[in-house]
């Protein structure tokens, strides 16, 4: 259904943060969503943003040192904690959230990040904008001159901004690795639309994961438009994965707030 404008009815927004990982480099005991940047854990940074934009629930996937995790946020009336038993990767965490989601709810899932600390509001915003002009769904890209370890994306020949594939750095060709499109790991998501997809999910790539980017080709291949939203601000993508990045995130916060 559209209104009189062509746009689809805005929809109840739900944060999914992705914070199970255990952070091996940054060579600490502290779960890495807890080491602070700016003053502050990097998962309070991400889930400000959501509720910034809007979100009426905070679902939070942990895993390594869940407890732990908790317990730095036991104020938090908000939040919803999904555990994710087995780290297998960021499909299979998206999958946690069919049991804390009501039978036939389908809300839009904006999926963030629990260590990329500079996400901000307008870019959810432009990303539940997409799906509310039409799209089946959208992820946040960034062209960057050196895109490393990021995942590739490849638009659609015919419609640019529309998704055709993804491919992992560990898994791409040289060719692929010579893209400077990169996947920021930002989604807004339909929730009934998009389990399927990660029910499909097999762990057929390099670190034998199952990636949340392989449920998203699944669907464009299907015909599912899946809108491309270019990050205004490159570093909103930036993750920390070491101490030296985590005092990156913390300079770059610090600068903000001037």
């Amino acid at each position: 259904m559209t209104d009189a404008a062509g746009q689809h009815p805005a929809r109840r927004r739900v944060a999914v943060a992705l914070a199970a990982g255990k952070g091996t480099r940054m060579r600490s005991e502290l779960p890495k969503v807890l080491h602070e940047a700016a003053g502050r854990p990097l998962l309070a940074w991400v889930l400000d943003v959501a509720r910034a934009a809007g979100c009426d629930r905070l679902l939070v996937i942990v895993g390594h040192q869940a407890e732990a995790v908790r317990r730095a946020f036991a104020d938090a009336g908000d939040i919803t904690w999904v555990l994710q038993e087995h780290q297998l990767g960021t499909g299979h965490a998206l999958l946690q959230v069919e049991g804390a989601l009501a039978p036939g709810d389908d809300p839009l899932l904006l999926v963030l990040s629990g260590d990329a600390p500079l996400v901000t509001p307008r870019t959810l915003e432009r990303l539940s904008a997409a799906v509310e002009a039409g799209a089946w769904g959208a992820m946040a890209v960034s062209v960057v001159e050196e895109p490393g370890s990021l995942g590739r994306v490849v638009p659609d020949a015919a419609e640019p901004s529309r998704l055709a594939r993804i491919v992992e750095a560990a898994d791409a060709s040289p060719a692929e690795l010579s893209l400077r499109t990169v996947n920021a790991g930002l989604y807004a998501l339909p929730a009934a639309g998009i389990v399927p997809y990660l029910k499909r999910l097999a762990p057929d790539n390099a670190k034998g994961e199952l990636y949340l980017t392989d449920a998203l080709v699944a669907a464009a291949a299907d015909g599912h438009a899946v809108r491309l939203v270019e990050l205004e601000d490159p570093s909103e993508a930036f993750g920390v994965n070491t101490p030296a990045e985590l005092d990156r995130a913390g300079r770059l916060l610090a600068a903000r707030r001037g």
